[in-house]
């Protein structure tokens, strides 16, 4: 009886093992570094980033950024995508997902904000953008201090 016992449970880590590395759903996933210095301080000033060929604007505010307030994110010169959505979440700790909803008027998008407090000094969070559920690939990132 202890043989069979042995072998059903051998025989199941190494299915769980296979189907696990099989299935990892988090392989697309970059690993980033929150330690590292960002490119651009939102808190400080409104960032550039390179997408495409092309300079996308943000900009987010009030500065500094603050919990629990509501803050205007506005992108410029990014194309009009027709279901583009945006979505922020925690890198250096599980937070929820922020959706926004998008509006685009005078050829950029508008969108509000509210990010949650942090039990961390500092928190960093990832703006990722979605074209039909797919990610664009464009992404940036910004801190939230205490």
């Amino acid at each position: 009886m202890k043989k069979i016992f042995f072998i059903f449970s051998f025989a199941f880590i190494l299915l769980g093992s296979y189907l696990y590395l099989k299935f990892d759903f988090n392989k697309d996933k970059k690993l980033t570094d929150t330690n590292a210095p960002l490119a651009c301080d939102l808190n400080v000033k409104d960032c550039i980033f390179n997408f495409k060929d092309k300079k996308i604007r943000i900009f987010l505010n009030p500065k500094p950024l603050q919990a629990m307030q509501e803050l205007d994110l506005k992108i410029e010169n990014l194309d009009f995508y027709e279901n583009l959505s945006l979505k922020i979440y925690g890198l250096n700790m599980f937070m929820g997902e922020i959706k926004p909803r998008l509006i685009y008027k005078n050829s950029h998008y508008e969108a509000k904000i509210l990010l949650s407090a942090c039990t961390l000094d500092t928190m960093r969070y990832r703006a990722q953008f979605f074209k039909d559920d797919k990610p664009l690939g464009f992404h940036f990132d910004f801190e939230l201090r205490r």
